[in-house]
């Protein structure tokens, strides 16, 4: 076991840029926390606010931490930090089971050091939850053949599968693996247990997936957009190529010489080789797991785990290629099970090269990952230097003392602006969008309607609207306020000081903007 403290601690050094800059949240995480926070005062859903197909499994982890240290921005991160860390050590658990301590290491390491695409779950909830459900569920599966009670062992790692579907719906995409390697878990048992193994571990599977069944056919349950269209295959496929795998891989990463801008970093010509090389060889060596299960040489252990990893390559970019959820570059993170199930697919080739050929093929895609991970990061690193930004002197702070000082109490923002401001300010001033369809708490918006004075706020860093065109909407009248107002700057944002007119309460009109989740 001596190299898992090794990697958690390379793995927590990889990640202190964000967890000491952890106010640097968005506002998709941000709900999780509001949530929380309610929740510790016995309010409580199922659902994830704003949500009819996400749980709210990630808000009871963060209102455990929540209640042990307290509702920051730290510990929200670490909810899901620490899911991170969690899932790292099963796998590692897994894979000790077939191989000695410090190849199982290189195996793993992928998992250490990540790239932006997995960040965005290893430090905001919500779905860490349910990925970390999901390798519980393989620890169990691939330890049942050596447990004294195999047939228990196959039924508890099938419900915990269930389970993580619960959690968040993305683990969908792991069921027909997991399905898999569960029937292969039950093949490898003596000829007189096999039936028993598979009947305990359907038994498992489906006692799992029932919470799943009883909340979309709750009241409150809706579809979510996790839909599949042929019509979309054309515009994903070129997002893929184009930024969603290269983002994944390593191979263009990503950085902020200017906080509002994010761009590919200029990596010079020999780097480029490596990023390359890595991100080619990590895809043989997936390929060739899927092919290992022909070589009789290998157990039957190692042949189980690669073509559990292997599966997902294909399993992912195939949903990724008819998701309506793609978007953008940021839809990197569906394709997340791709490096999460390497490892598991890479054990062939482990077995075959030996460790230090092995390290030798994997270290491209290690450095490249590396790199790219640690330029996501942003303006919360200069070079290998980490930057602390000061919470006292930070913007939001300036923000919400002016905002006090006016007397204001509520405000509408662009989304991703709106419920960060809020966790930001403890809810001592109240931040909703603008446009009333992309609300996650009802309460929070009749708190801010109830207000005659109201601020709307504008963050260069992070609108996805133009300041430019909410002015002239207001000064030509189109909203529920009068079309005169002040404005100031407290730091980087904009706020204009509105009064709501008589008929303030008709909803808010204006072009729909981009909105969370998912």
């Amino acid at each position: 076991m001596a190299p898992l403290p090794l990697l958690l601690l390379v793995a927590t050094v990889h990640a202190l840029p964000a967890l000491l800059n952890a106010a640097e949240l968005h506002s998709d995480a941000a709900v999780v926390g509001l949530q929380a926070r309610h929740l510790l005062h016995g309010e409580w859903s199922w659902f994830l606010w704003g949500s009819g197909y996400q749980t709210a499994t990630d808000t009871l982890t963060v209102g455990v931490l929540f209640r042990v240290l307290g509702a920051t921005p730290l510990a929200l991160m670490l909810a899901a930090y620490l899911g991170h860390m969690l899932l790292v050590c099963f796998a590692f658990g897994t894979l000790r089971r077939h191989f000695e301590a410090w190849p199982t290491a290189l195996l793993v390491a992928p998992l250490v050091v990540t790239t932006g695409p997995l960040h965005i779950y290893m430090f905001s909830p919500p779905r860490q939850a349910s990925l970390t459900l999901v390798f519980a569920s393989i620890w169990l599966l691939d330890g049942a053949p050596r447990w004294r009670h195999s047939a228990l062992a196959l039924a508890a790692g099938a419900f915990v599968a269930g389970l993580s579907c619960f959690a968040d719906p993305y683990a969908l995409l792991f069921l027909p693996a997991l399905a898999l390697f569960l029937v292969l878990g039950a093949a490898f048992q003596p000829a007189p247990a096999r039936m028993r193994a598979l009947a305990a571990g359907i038994a498992g599977g489906l006692a799992g997936l029932i919470p799943v069944w009883a909340l979309t056919h709750s009241a409150n349950a809706s579809p979510g957009v996790f839909h599949l269209r042929a019509d979309v295959v054309t515009h994903n496929l070129r997002l893929l190529r184009e930024a969603c795998l290269p983002y994944l891989l390593g191979t263009t990463a990503y950085y902020s010489p200017h906080e509002p801008l994010v761009q590919a970093w200029p990596a010079p010509l020999w780097f480029r080789a490596i990023q390359l090389g890595g991100a080619t060889l990590l895809l043989l060596g997936i390929a060739f797991g899927a092919i290992a299960v022909a070589l009789r040489s290998i157990p039957f252990a190692v042949r189980r785990l690669a073509i559990l990893g292997a599966i997902m390559l294909p399993a992912t970019l195939g949903a990724f290629a008819l998701s309506v959820m793609v978007m953008d570059r940021l839809s990197a993170r569906y394709l997340v099970a791709i490096v999460l199930m390497a490892p598991f697919a890479l054990a062939p080739a482990l077995l075959l090269l030996g460790s230090r050929r092995f390290a030798l093929l994997i270290a491209p895609f290690l450095t490249s990952a590396a790199v790219a991970g640690w330029l996501s990061h942003g303006n919360d690193v200069a070079g290998a230097h980490i930057v602390r930004h000061s919470a006292r002197d930070s913007d939001e702070t300036l923000l919400g003392n002016e905002l006090r000082e006016r007397g204001v109490h509520g405000g509408l923002a662009d989304y991703w602006v709106a419920y960060r401001l809020t966790f930001l300010f403890e809810e001592r001033v109240i931040i909703v969008p603008w446009h009333e369809k992309l609300d996650r708490y009802p309460p929070y918006r009749r708190a801010v309607a109830s207000q005659a004075r109201v601020a709307y706020i504008f963050d260069p860093w992070r609108s996805n609207e133009e300041l430019q065109f909410r002015e002239a909407e207001i000064a030509a009248g189109k909203t529920d306020f009068a079309p005169t107002f002040q404005s100031f700057q407290a730091g980087r944002y904009t706020v204009l000081l509105l009064q709501r007119t008589a008929g303030g309460d008709r909803r808010l009109a204006g072009h729909r903007v981009a909105g969370g989740s998912g």
